[in-house]
């Protein structure tokens, strides 16, 4: 009798923890803007800053995003930004995301980003909250001075 108690209960709680996905809505990404912080011999550092938006009537506890990074196709940055925070139901929060760049990378794509001064970018991840993560993609242009 414990035993079909205890299997109950465990099932109650993986079909409820199946359902959490259609429960919350999941957050708006928007790119706001791109920007080249430093530049060395071997590297770069660029600022990705998004903006986050809740949907939710609740707020959501963000524990950090998961991204891929393209520039005109060719894959330029991946990582996993680590960031606390909460978003609150239905406003906008900024959030800023570091992303290392490889020089190599940088000057194979540069001959093209001077002449069109513009880049396609696509930007494709996922945003991690305690229990599910919820997938994004964007794709947009940007220019480049």
């Amino acid at each position: 009798m414990k035993l079909q108690i205890m299997l109950f209960g465990a099932i109650s709680l993986l079909s409820g923890c199946a359902a959490v996905p259609n429960v919350v809505a999941p957050p708006s990404i928007s790119v706001q803007d791109v920007s080249l912080q430093s530049l060395s011999l071997t590297q770069g550092t660029a600022l990705v800053a998004l903006q986050v938006t809740n949907p939710n009537a609740f707020p959501l506890p963000l524990e950090g995003i998961q991204y891929n990074l393209r520039l005109n196709g060719t894959q330029v940055a991946s990582g996993d930004q680590r960031q606390s925070m909460y978003l609150q139901p239905n406003q906008p929060t900024a959030v800023q995301i570091p992303v290392q760049l490889e020089l190599a990378t940088i000057m194979r794509l540069a001959p093209v980003l001077w002449q069109s001064r513009s880049a396609q970018y696509q930007l494709d991840g996922a945003v991690r909250l305690p229990f599910i993560s919820i997938p994004f993609q964007r794709q947009g242009g940007v220019g480049v001075n």
